[in-house]
């Protein structure tokens, strides 16, 4: 018996009908309204870094609100951590473009960032002086916050690990990257274990299915155009061979905002990440060594002659560095417990060093913000119309779980850096390593519930305090 008519018609065109469905679930792009809306309490309540921000964008933009599917949310992840610069910053931009285009990347791009940049600004501006030649009991208190910091950034690795390495290819691709990465530091070893990673899935992954489950999914907007994109690009690398151009011929005291900005910039530049990545490369820029020599019997001469006896040598901090190791390491504690990007430390960073130097504040705030940020806002405003076009490639798509994989290893060798570091400057060392691995417990898992970071760094300080106090060591 031949089926009744209607029913004919929809055997015969079923590609129709799939797509008329999809086209009924399309929702109209979200407005300026609804983007500040959205963003301008968030900006002050986005806690618990990188990890943490994509959770938040996750819940708010894919689930309650419905402006991308998963699918989308999760390649702008991915095409964030492929690019220099703070995964959550880019993300917050390209969520805007998507919506409203440049202006809608750059409301809700700066609506998220500002409330950690006016509150890491003047506490850098603020603790200048105490934190130059802090007293026991302060350095107690940095102690404290510092364990505690690096304890969050234990868990962000964590859960970045749970997620991003599911099977036995990209474990192995996130220990490689970790190993290499803490091993052997570079500039250019980042990017390359990045390329390494994504070339292992697209080899193991030759034969899998990786077609798009939303590929008939309309994306409103991809801000600009190819070439203004290729253009974009191209300023990038233009600007960072120009400043490294100038700083190679100029004296540091005649223009130290300039290389500020250089250090930043060039930083910004080939950190592949995140926030977590950043960190120990920053160290080495912001904080100068002398190698001072070290006698057996454990002291330092810092002038040797030629008949002093050196056991080894040490590495101090120099008299002129733009900040300490102790300011980095309290600033780094004080930017976890802020809302927004960790990179909101280098208007910390700017600020002290400005101070430290005599130089005016807000010219070491914005040499090292925009210095830091500005590559990674650069390059997301000019990948997203090409990211339009090659997302459905399958050659992109298999590289992806390697590319995230290596990016995760990258984070795992900065754990260790700075849990070693901080260990290293704590006047309690001992006691510093269980404050960390109580506020690890304490965001990662929770007493009764997790605690909010926030309350894992202040309380982390306390009982730095109170070590200090009971002459713990």
């Amino acid at each position: 018996m031949p089926p009744p008519p209607s029913a004919s018609k929809d055997v015969a065109k079923p590609a129709d009908e799939v797509t008329m469905v999809v086209e009924a679930k399309a929702k109209a792009p979200a407005s300026f309204r609804d983007i500040f809306t959205s963003f301008v309490l968030m900006g002050w309540t986005a806690f618990g870094g990188p990890a943490a921000h994509i959770g938040i964008f996750q819940k708010s933009f894919v689930e309650a609100k419905g402006w991308m599917s998963m699918t989308v949310f999760n390649e702008l992840l991915s095409l964030g951590q492929c690019l220099p610069g703070p995964t959550s910053t880019q993300v917050s931009f390209a969520i805007g473009v998507t919506q409203k285009g440049i202006p809608g990347g750059l409301l809700s791009g700066m609506l998220f960032q500002y409330p950690g940049l006016m509150m890491m600004s003047l506490a850098g501006a603020g603790a200048a002086e105490i934190l130059v030649n802090p007293a026991d009991w302060l350095r107690g208190i940095s102690a404290g916050l510092s364990a505690a910091g690096v304890a969050l950034v234990v868990s962000a690795a964590v859960g970045l690990a749970n997620g991003q390495c599911k099977d036995k290819v990209t474990s192995a691709v996130c220990l490689m990257s970790a190993v290499v990465a803490y091993y052997y530091q570079s500039n250019w070893i980042f990017p390359l274990l990045i390329v390494i990673g994504g070339s292992v899935t697209l080899y193991t992954k030759r034969k899998d299915d990786v077609a798009l489950p939303d590929k008939d999914e309309v994306i409103h907007h991809l801000g600009v155009n190819k070439i203004v994109g290729g253009c974009l690009i191209l300023t990038w690398i233009g600007v960072w061979i120009t400043v490294a151009v100038l700083t190679g011929t100029t004296k540091y005291e005649d223009a130290r905002p300039l290389f500020w900005f250089e250090a930043f910039y060039r930083t910004g530049s080939i950190i592949f990440g995140g926030g977590q990545v950043v960190l120990p490369l920053l160290l080495k820029d912001v904080v100068q060594y002398n190698d001072v020599c070290t006698l057996e019997n454990g002291s330092l001469v810092a002038s040797p002659t030629a008949t002093t006896l050196c056991a080894s040598f040490t590495q101090v901090p120099r008299a002129d560095s733009w900040i300490t190791e102790e300011q980095f390491f309290a600033g780094l504690a004080v930017v976890q417990a802020m809302p927004g990007p960790l990179f909101n430390l280098s208007a910390y960073i700017g600020a002290l060093a400005a101070r430290r130097a005599g130089v005016n504040v807000l010219a070491g705030i914005s040499a090292a913000w925009f210095g830091l940020f500005g590559p990674g806002v650069m390059l997301i405003y000019g990948v997203l119309p090409f990211w339009g076009a090659f997302r459905k490639q399958p050659v992109y798509r298999r590289a992806l779980p390697g590319l995230n994989a290596s990016a995760v290893g990258l984070v795992v060798a900065a754990v260790f850096q700075m849990s070693f570091k901080v260990r290293e400057i704590s006047p309690f060392k001992d006691a510093s390593v269980c404050i960390g691995f109580l506020a690890f417990y304490a965001v990662h898992f929770g007493f009764t519930s997790k605690v909010p970071a926030p309350v894992a760094i202040i309380s982390g300080g306390v009982v730095g305090v109170v070590c200090w106090a009971a002459g713990c060591t």
